[in-house]
């Protein structure tokens, strides 16, 4: 049987029709926008991962009630540098907005800032929300911390989230955004993997029983980045993102019956006001120096050396023109749930 061919939509109109899917299911403006727009900015990048293969989960989350298509997140504790915002299980995009925002307008009064962000839903790609914290001339850095989806170092089971990382900051034309997972492999790139069939690369998950499996079908479990390091981060997330928020995941999660879990996550972000610093002039001035030097080195197998988000924007700019492929699994699930709710198919 020959496999059906990727089905290939401009991001404009994938971005239209996932918000669409999204407030068809209960999710309320912004958030269905927002939702949305990280979806597609990380599908243009090639993570299909956190882009619209998701939709189907967050409609899932929308109908089981983890995710409250109504909530408004609101700050509940305002100080100079710090502020708590209440997601009340909101979309994770629009928790993050909101986190975003508070960060840069504290931080042009304060210098720096810090955002706790509780008791919200799947963050999505971290590196979306960085990047527009860093549009605004100012330096970011987040975290996001989930339910035990990695291995914890000398365990052989699930302990600890994949815990993201990203940092981002102007740069040159477009800002400069490093995004990573703690695991040696993300969840949603583990998802993608199963769904197309591809092996994984060893050392990257166990199976149920505990067992290293380069089986994408039979890993269940990522491992972490560098053995106790990952693990230690992602720890560490929990601490920051959950204890510091008073809404603690992990514990609970692995303390109680699998029967009474609910989806939840929360984050932090850092942000700094350049600026106030030094002179942003100086600031590019200095980062292109810094961006020379590393273009400059000698170029290894897997090169050229590039900064961090020199790829994804390069495929961004690629599937502007072309497109965004999604798959024949993808394609499929997201007709079924729009001819559910009356919504014309774009590519139909």
């Amino acid at each position: 049987m020959t496999a059906r061919a990727p089905t290939t939509i401009s991001a404009a109109r994938l971005q239209t029709f996932a918000q669409a899917l999204l407030a068809s299911a209960g999710l309320h403006e912004p958030g269905a926008s927002l939702v949305a727009q990280s979806l597609v900015w990380a599908d243009l990048r090639g993570s299909p991962g956190h882009g619209v293969a998701r939709i189907p989960q967050y409609i899932a989350w929308l109908a089981s009630g983890d995710m409250n298509g109504r909530a408004q997140p609101r700050p509940v504790l305002s100080l100079p540098a710090l502020t708590v915002v209440e997601g009340d299980r909101c979309a994770g995009a629009l928790g993050m907005r909101i986190a975003a925002e508070q960060g840069i307008a504290a931080a042009r009064q304060a210098g720096a800032s810090l955002v706790l962000l509780r008791e919200t839903t799947h963050t999505g790609a971290l590196g979306f929300h960085a990047a527009h914290v860093a549009s605004a001339g100012m330096f970011a850095m987040a975290m996001a911390a989930s339910a035990p989806l990695m291995a914890y170092h000398g365990a052989s089971v699930a302990g600890v989230s994949t815990a993201p990382l990203s940092m981002a900051c102007p740069g040159l034309v477009e800002p400069i955004v490093f995004d990573m997972a703690s695991g040696a492999i993300a969840f949603g790139k583990l998802m993608q993997a199963r769904a197309a069939g591809r092996p994984l690369e060893p050392g990257w998950a166990i199976d149920a029983m505990g067992n290293p499996t380069t089986d994408a079908h039979q890993a269940t479990t990522p491992l972490p980045l560098g053995g106790p390091k990952g693990s230690g981060l992602a720890l560490m997330a929990e601490i920051a993102c959950s204890l510091l928020t008073n809404h603690p995941i992990l514990a609970p999660a692995l303390l109680a019956s699998p029967a009474v879990h609910r989806h939840t996550q929360n984050a932090w972000m850092l942000v700094i006001d350049i600026a106030q610093v030094l002179d942003p002039s100086m600031f590019q001035a200095q980062l292109a120096e810094l961006a020379q030097a590393i273009h400059n080195l000698p170029a290894s197998s897997e090169g050229p050396p590039r900064l961090p988000g020199e790829r994804g924007y390069a495929e961004a700019r690629e599937r502007g023109v072309s497109g965004i492929a999604l798959t024949a699994a993808t394609a499929t699930a997201l007709g079924e749930i729009a001819s559910q709710a009356g919504i014309r198919v774009p590519w139909a």
